[in-house]
């Protein structure tokens, strides 16, 4: 049988700054000895509302493996100023942490996204943000192979993904579930690392997506209330709601409700945030 983590190029690895996606990338550097061939690229899309936890991961993973990770951000989703125009390439010195790349796709769209507009916040800081950062290394989309994170107990997602119409030109490849690899694979390994991320398992890599259950999303705020404002201001602006309930509804019952335990439930929801581009569980 064949290695799943050999990947041959031209290939995009994308590295949502979670645990998964990062154990990922870690078996393909071993299976390629250490060193990416030079047509597989790695990448990660920040959208300057992941968590610092998250960038500083990136940061490490890079470092620690002495394996390029590009950093890039949303600029416009403008035919005009072409692939190498629509994206800008950062670090983790420069990257945006005040929600700068979300702020100009808002702009852009002079509305928010929701629950009802859709989910296209990761349709144009992510999923278009690797699209024309491969376009600038000469590959249209179909033209190389796209590498995510999903696992074997992600079924579902591993043949839903590849069976949407609009992806039918897309190739990709899901290397942890073709080894037959789970959750707990992954908490063993980062058990045993000598680095690991620094947020409790179970949260999620964007401070406060709106896509989660209520009840996520009340443990989230209770977390972190301070990143809740940069949310509630979008909606105040826009007299619209991100996600079914308003921050203002989500943070207050932060401050009021009991203290909720992040359980099976909320660690389930918190992967499925991005549809496994921005953010499987941390």
């Amino acid at each position: 049988m064949s290695d799943p983590f050999l990947i041959t190029g031209p290939a995009l690895i994308s590295f949502s700054g979670g645990r998964t996606s990062a154990y990922m990338l870690w078996r393909i550097l071993q299976a390629h000895g250490g060193t990416l061939p030079d047509d597989v690229h790695v990448a990660f899309a920040n959208t300057g509302k992941e968590r610092e936890e998250t960038l500083r991961f990136v940061h490490d993973c890079a470092t620690w493996w002495n394996v390029r990770v590009r950093w890039l951000e949303f600029v416009t989703d403008l035919r005009k100023p072409g692939a190498s125009g629509r994206f800008v390439e950062v670090g983790y010195n420069s990257a945006s942490r005040n929600g700068e790349p979300l702020e100009r796709l808002i702009a852009r769209k002079k509305a928010i996204f929701s629950t009802m507009s859709g989910r296209w916040c990761t349709e144009f800081c992510k999923i278009g943000v690797l699209t024309d950062f491969m376009e600038t290394m000469g590959y249209a989309q179909g033209e190389y192979t796209e590498v995510i994170g999903f696992r074997a107990d992600e079924r579902d997602r591993v043949f839903e993904m590849p069976a949407k119409p609009r992806n039918a030109h897309r190739r990709f490849a899901f290397p942890l579930a073709a080894a037959g690899l789970r959750k707990p694979d992954i908490f063993r390994f980062w058990d045993a690392s000598y680095f690991d991320l620094q947020l409790p398992r179970g949260t999620g890599n964007c401070d406060q997506c709106p896509f989660l259950a209520f009840k996520a999303r009340v443990i989230r705020a209770r977390r972190d209330p301070e990143s809740c404002k940069w949310w509630a201001s979008k909606e105040v602006a826009f007299d619209y709601n991100f996600g079914r309930e308003s921050f203002a509804e989500v943070m207050r019952a932060a401050e009021q409700g009991p203290l909720l335990p992040l359980d099976d439930i909320e660690q389930d929801a918190a992967e499925s945030e991005c549809v496994g581009w921005c953010g499987e569980a941390a």
